[in-house]
């Protein structure tokens, strides 16, 4: 049977592949024909042969080799002995006619058998590396401290590669569409690696991206059912600056959607309660303003803007383009009972612990001052979590900043989310323009990676 070795580019499929070859050849006695396909300019194809003749190891080598002149030596050695090609760089369906009968393919593009393939074809994944495992590894062979290795693991490959690669990205199909450019970004892992039959099981493998420097760059062009897989597959991995990164997205776009759903409860002093324990809630469910959304502003140019926004009925939902806005995520308008105005400021995190900025949100009340009359109530802070039980541990830091603001009766809730199932007219894209916001570099990333 024909064997496809598939896997991300870089996980290290060409090693593998040279290492069956002398597997196939020293342990189970087979000839072996090696042939690559080179992508890099100047670069030509290369044929490797090892095997026996009269019990005696041959070898022989061709350093550029042409398909057709590698379809005659295949030809030729067929004829008098039994011949295993391995080919490596190919795409699957367009293996020159001549070479479609190898023993093994390693491809780093999504392979789809037809039905009439499968019984004489199978594939295997060589799975992405996950951060546990470079950690160790460059811990122990290179000697890298673990910020060195997050650095690597936040561009998920040398940033060059990557920026070339986000240059070809045009939307959001291309990005889940098999083609070359998008197979650089997108890594392929096993769901549970401790099966073994996942290995040889599609449905058991998952297609995303895990660099969160490219999903911060390609933020305006992801749908929320892309950032929602992304979120559940890093939260579990333990990825936890990629898990808020793709989190405060996902929240963005479900609000731009009208489909975000918020419950809150007043937020606690952590001296009230034990180090790590679970607060009591006493939940209330915020009934949010339908509208559209304002994408707008940077961290040092965003009053003009909020007062814009402030002042339009139409628009309901502001959040920033940027990466590094200060102390808050976004602004949501409430929907009151006495149809009063308020406002919300939104910090969205994933993090057990989250700093506070006192002074900042006196700046951002200042914009809404001339709201808080007896038409208006003052705005409130909201850290939102990504479920119950995340609500009941946050903590907000530093505790003074925290227990000032309280004194001076600012509202500080502590939050979870829901997404409303229903969509709407006025839901998905609700006019938000798809923008390129540039990532930030790792040392100037908004969240650290931490728990």
């Amino acid at each position: 049977m024909k064997c496809i070795l598939m896997g991300s580019p870089g996980v290290g499929k060409s090693t593998m592949l040279c290492l069956l070859v002398f597997y196939a050849v020293f342990k189970q006695k087979k000839n072996v024909i090696l042939y690559r396909k080179l992508m890099k300019a100047g670069q030509s194809n290369c044929l490797v042969y090892l095997g026996y003749e009269n019990d005696q190891v041959k070898y022989f080598a061709l350093p550029e080799c042409e398909v057709s002149q590698a379809k005659e030596i295949y030809k030729a050695l067929k004829l008098t002995q039994e011949v295993w090609l391995m080919l490596d760089g190919f795409v699957y369906k367009d293996i020159p006619e001549g070479l479609q009968t190898f023993k093994l393919l390693a491809a780093s593009q999504q392979v789809d058998l037809k039905s009439q393939e499968r019984d004489d074809a199978y594939c295997l994944l060589h799975p992405c590396w996950e951060l546990k495992d470079l950690k160790c590894l460059g811990q122990q062979l290179k000697g890298w401290d673990e910020d060195h290795v997050s650095e690597r693991f936040y561009y998920s490959a040398i940033i060059c590669i990557v920026d070339d690669a986000l240059a070809l990205m045009s939307n959001s199909a291309n990005i889940r569409s098999g083609i070359t450019q998008v197979d650089r970004l997108r890594r392929t892992f096993i769901k549970d690696p401790n099966i073994q039959l996942n290995f040889l099981a599609p449905d058991a493998w998952e297609q995303l991206i895990d660099s969160e420097y490219a999903i911060l760059t390609l933020s305006g062009q992801l749908k929320p059912d892309y950032l929602c897989g992304i979120f559940n597959w890093a939260k579990a991995a333990g990825h936890a600056s990629l898990a808020g990164s793709v989190f405060e997205l996902y929240l963005h776009l479900l609000a731009a959607d009208n489909r975000l759903k918020l419950y809150v409860s007043q937020y606690a002093l952590p001296e009230a309660r034990k180090p790590d324990s679970p607060r009591h809630l006493n939940v209330k469910q915020l009934h949010l303003q339908r509208g559209r959304a304002k994408w707008t502003g940077t961290a040092t140019n965003y009053e003009t803007d909020l007062i814009e926004w402030r002042d339009n009925d139409n628009f309901v939902y502001w959040f920033p383009e940027c990466h590094d806005f200060p102390n808050i995520d976004s602004i949501v308008k409430l929907k009151l009972e006495s149809g009063k105005k308020q406002v919300a400021y939104l910090q969205i995190t994933t993090a057990k612990e989250h700093s506070f900025d006192e002074k900042q949100l006196k700046t951002m009340n200042e914009i809404f001052k001339q709201e808080q009359t007896d038409q208006a109530d003052p705005p409130m802070y909201i850290v939102v979590c990504p479920d119950v039980e995340s609500c009941k541990r946050i903590v907000l830091k530093p505790a003074n900043a925290v227990s000032g603001a309280i004194k001076e009766n600012i509202q500080l809730f502590a939050g979870y989310y829901k997404m409303d199932s229903d969509i709407s007219a006025d839901g998905p894209n609700n006019h938000i323009p798809r923008k390129k916001v540039p990532a930030p570099t790792y040392q100037m990333r908004k969240r650290p990676r931490s728990n």
